[in-house]
């Protein structure tokens, strides 16, 4: 393993940590909430007793004090009004004031008893407030701080998968670049079209990590770009304008991760490769390259209309290694290979889109 993926692997594990705390204390952070709104709520609740108390005390203080404006004359009237038989016995008014004044002055005594409950529970609401706003800022200023050291992290992991990217394109280029010098060196053609193929299958791979390495996400390559780059290098490779054929590429715009690019690259190029050398016998003729969704999935198709194929072709028992590539990539993806022999040969791959990036 190289100091560049060590390096990788170590802050993949140390962002993997951190997001696992930073998981803990959102959770730490929503029960700190939750308690904290049941116990406003209990403060509430008590709050709206200890006012209706107050209410009904203060009505019952009104009611003292409008007994007690009563004047001693107009409380004897009354008296006399109700029982006019007993105006010549004597009336005690001075203990019914009496009574009535310690009425009062109980009243009175409750009613600032609660005033001070009101106070003292509205002073414990006060300080609860305040101790759960500053445990809040502290709980955000650390969360705050452990999303920006995860930020950070993924920034330099971003650097590091780009930066791997560019070192290993770079090594393919130069291998391509030694594999072309040999092809024009070597007379026999047999070895000049292995050095050849050889050749489109590195560019397969070494394309995706250019690709990755131009863009901004590094999880993730447009394919339709992928294969339009890919086909036209092989037509460039393969002859295609000099022998009067052409190559023809139909892709929607889909995100594929690399896992997958790379696997559907190397299927489409030993596809278009053995349609080029073998299909049409020296004659002009039509490749088509077709990438799209269906029923939930992808599709690619390589098609040509050449000769076609034997009646008891087999991919999967083919002595060629190209074939053998393709169906070992095939198996890799978990897609199915579908094969037709009408008016040419044409290879019909479906996968599902499980490999789509974001």
């Amino acid at each position: 393993m190289s100091t560049c993926q060590r390096r990788l692997v170590g802050v993949e594990e140390e962002l993997r940590r951190r997001l696992t705390i930073s998981e803990q204390e959102r959770e730490q952070l929503q029960a700190s909430f939750e308690d904290t709104e049941q116990r406003l709520q209990l403060f509430a609740d008590e709050i709206g007793t200890l006012q209706a108390r107050q209410t009904g005390l203060a009505a019952e203080n009104g009611r003292l004090r409008h007994l007690l404006a009563q004047s001693q004359a107009r409380l004897l009237e009354a008296q006399v009004a109700a029982r006019p038989d007993t105006m010549d016995r004597p009336v005690d008014l001075e203990g019914q004031l009496n009574v009535l004044n310690e009425e009062l002055r109980v009243s009175l005594e409750e009613l600032q008893v609660t005033a001070e409950e009101l106070e003292t529970a509205n002073t414990m609401l006060r300080e609860f407030n305040e101790t759960l706003e500053r445990q809040i800022a502290e709980r955000t200023a650390s969360l705050a701080a452990a999303l920006a050291q995860r930020d950070a992290a993924l920034g330099r992991k971003d650097l590091l998968i780009r930066e791997v990217d560019h070192r290993v394109k770079n090594s393919l280029q130069m291998v391509m670049s030694l594999l072309r010098i040999q092809s024009a060196k070597v007379g026999d053609p047999k070895t000049r079209r292995a050095l050849q193929t050889a050749m489109v299958r590195i560019q397969a791979i070494a394309q995706v990590h250019t690709m990755l390495y131009a863009r901004s996400d590094v999880e993730a390559v447009a394919f339709d770009r992928y294969l339009d780059e890919i086909c036209s290098f092989l037509g460039a490779t393969l002859g295609a304008n000099v022998r009067g054929r052409k190559l023809l590429v139909e892709a929607e715009t889909v995100e594929l991760l690399p896992d997958l690019a790379i696997p559907l690259a190397l299927i489409t190029t030993e596809l278009v490769t053995n349609a080029f050398r073998h299909a049409f016998d020296g004659t002009a003729g039509t490749v088509w390259v077709r990438f799209h969704r269906r029923d939930g999935g992808l599709e690619l198709v390589v098609a040509d209309d050449g000769r076609g194929l034997a009646p008891d072709f087999d991919p999967s028992q083919a002595d060629g290694l190209g074939l053998q590539v393709v169906m070992a990539m095939v198996n890799q993806v978990g897609g199915k290979l579908d094969i037709s022999r009408n008016d040419g040969a044409c290879f019909a791959l479906t996968l599902p889109a499980a490999g789509e990036g974001m």
